[in-house]
């Protein structure tokens, strides 16, 4: 007669009492059940690592006998079963993680802060009102520059620095060449089949299938900012014409060019948002 829905530490599940506790605790519990699960199915690959190391290492003792070995078995199985009650071996937390993606996929659109914090552009949409002071020389530096792209789109020019600041970590993370030197590519343009200009390689985070991946990717490089500006300008035109025309709505251009594809980030729109409004402050 079982007692408890929850299996033993001493129960593996090939057996079947522990395969019927197993069972009823799903039924109760399915996240301690999947918990359970990978501690046993942990427990199984570790006693077959046990076996193999065993069966790996010489016998000098011609008359050992078979119930040795089946003791040393039993012994190694108790030994699997405590390694994984206490910890194990790291397999058990990746078996649970990807159980509980399984059963609830939306997580794939969660990445985590920390990994986000990782991403330069997370790290400029993350900015506080103190790290968007410190960035008035280049919002002074790039007012200017930004005053024929703001014409040509419909834009505030307060808009695109603040693109331009998200992009860029407010100047402080620039896209550099081989050499070093600054690509002036303040909003990470990607050198496509059609750009005839200088380009450089760097390894860059995207978002694929809602997971970030690091990529090396080609960048366009510009000899100004100026330059950079107008490019940018007439990309905004051939590809997110739905962005145009927005004015002071930085919510509207955000939301236009993540729908359109700007940005493989899930949350793009709401920093570029953000550092617009902190930017809006900033300028009042």
């Amino acid at each position: 007669m079982i007692s408890s829905a929850t299996p033993s530490s001493n129960d593996l599940a090939i057996d079947v009492r522990g395969v019927d506790s197993l069972r009823q605790l799903a039924r109760k519990d399915p996240s301690k059940a999947a918990l359970e699960v990978a501690r046993q199915f942990e427990a199984l690959l570790t006693n077959q690592m046990l076996k193999s190391m065993r069966e790996a290492t010489p016998k000098y003792d011609e008359m050992e006998s078979g119930t040795a070995d089946m003791f040393r078995g039993m012994h190694d199985q108790q030994l699997s079963q405590m390694w994984s009650k206490h910890g194990g071996v790291g397999f058990a937390e990746s078996i649970v993680r990807q159980i509980e993606l399984q059963r609830d996929p939306s997580l794939y659109q969660k990445p985590s802060r920390a990994l986000l914090n990782d991403l330069p552009a997370a790290k400029a949409a993350e900015v506080s009102a103190k790290d968007a002071g410190s960035g008035d020389s280049f919002v002074a530096k790039q007012v200017g520059n930004a005053s024929a792209a703001s014409a040509a789109l419909g834009v505030s020019a307060h808009v695109l620095v603040a693109h331009a600041a998200l992009e860029s970590g407010w100047g402080k993370k620039p896209i550099r060449d081989a050499v070093g030197a600054d690509s002036h590519n303040l909003f990470g343009i990607k050198a496509t089949k059609d750009w005839k200009g200088k380009t450089t390689d760097i390894t860059t985070t995207e978002f694929i299938g809602g997971r970030a991946q690091k990529r090396v990717e080609s960048f366009r490089v510009y000899d100004s900012y100026a330059e950079s500006f107008n490019d940018y300008a007439s990309l905004i035109k051939r590809r997110y014409t739905e962005a145009m025309g927005q004015g002071s709505n930085a919510q509207g251009f955000a939301k236009a060019l993540q729908t359109g594809g700007y940005a493989t980030d899930p949350q793009y729109a709401n920093k570029l948002t953000q550092v617009a409004e902190q930017l809006r402050r900033q300028l009042a």
